[in-house]
């Protein structure tokens, strides 16, 4: 039977008050779910699309489950670091995960309750590049092979915007994202890691990353986590199992593990299109030291 009560506020309030009141409701509940699934052990891994996400959560997997087996590969690294973007709610999905959990989340919604944040920066030319390859991959999938997409206007709307609204509307601008977390290390327990410190040295980077989380490791596997983490490793890994972010392609249409240096965009952007990040970010950019 139709519940009488919903009938009448069907029948007295306008349909927008009734979706806003749902939409109210899910939202609430979503919240609810979310803070009775939370651990005070939980670790949450932040960062700019294309900063080195999927690299360090692969060597975290490594750690997190002991693989001295290859278990974890480039493509179901998502079975033990979690991606939640814009759901942190899917945290409940993983009960079955012993602590610490470590969950990806690119445009958190409940960020002022994580216990503690690991945040990844990486150059904006540099992550803004490889930003632009993956999404015109999407976007090629999305509108088939005649879609045509220059690196000016990716950041037409990058800069303006701060995202690409047909594929992650909810991401915000590189720079605003690094200045909410750097206020939020006020008052939270945050640790920042730069992609190029930890491609510079890697083992002693990611021994702190561990640290911090909390998540014991003995030298031996902490060796075999960052030998497994090279660019050659991963590209083979890729080209054997695939990428998470390039399912069942293995290559075929370009790889999610591109170069894996750090100025590549010297040579594969325009001095005006260079110019344009750096005025965008620049204040950003110096206070990081990148320029």
């Amino acid at each position: 039977m139709t519940n009488p009560l919903k009938q009448i506020i069907k029948a007295v309030l306008p349909q927008p008050v009734i979706t806003r009141i749902k939409q109210r409701r899910r939202k609430n509940q979503q919240k609810a779910t979310f803070q009775n699934a939370l651990r005070p052990s939980d670790v949450f891994f932040i960062g700019h699309p294309k900063s080195g996400n999927t690299w360090l959560a692969y060597m975290l997997g490594i750690v997190l489950q002991k693989d001295r087996s290859e278990k974890v590969t480039t493509a179901n690294v998502g079975e033990f670091v979690p991606v939640i973007h814009v759901q942190d709610w899917k945290i409940a999905r993983f009960a079955h995960l012993p602590d610490p959990r470590v969950f990806r989340n690119e445009a958190p919604v409940y960020p002022e309750l994580y216990p503690k944040t690991i945040y990844i920066i990486r150059d904006a030319r540099a992550a803004l590049l490889s930003y632009y390859h993956h999404c015109s991959h999407d976007l090629e999938k999305l509108e088939g092979e005649s879609f045509s997409w220059s690196i000016d206007e990716f950041l037409d709307e990058m800069l303006t915007v701060g995202c690409i609204k047909r594929l992650e509307p909810d991401l915000l601008r590189w720079d605003r994202q690094i200045a909410q977390w750097q206020e939020r290390a006020k008052r939270q327990a945050v640790k920042f890691v730069k992609y190029e410190d930890l491609l510079a040295n890697t083992k002693e980077e990611f021994r702190g990353v561990l640290e911090f989380a909390g998540i014991p490791c003995d030298e031996d596997l902490l060796n075999l986590a960052v030998q497994r983490g090279t660019f050659k490793s991963m590209r083979k890994q890729e080209e054997i199992h695939g990428a998470e972010s390039f399912p069942g392609e293995k290559g075929k249409s370009g790889f999610f593990v591109r170069k894996g240096k750090t100025d590549s965009w010297r040579e594969e952007m325009t001095p005006a299109q260079i110019a344009r990040i750096e005025k965008a970010f620049w204040p950003t950019l110096k206070a990081l030291g990148y320029l």
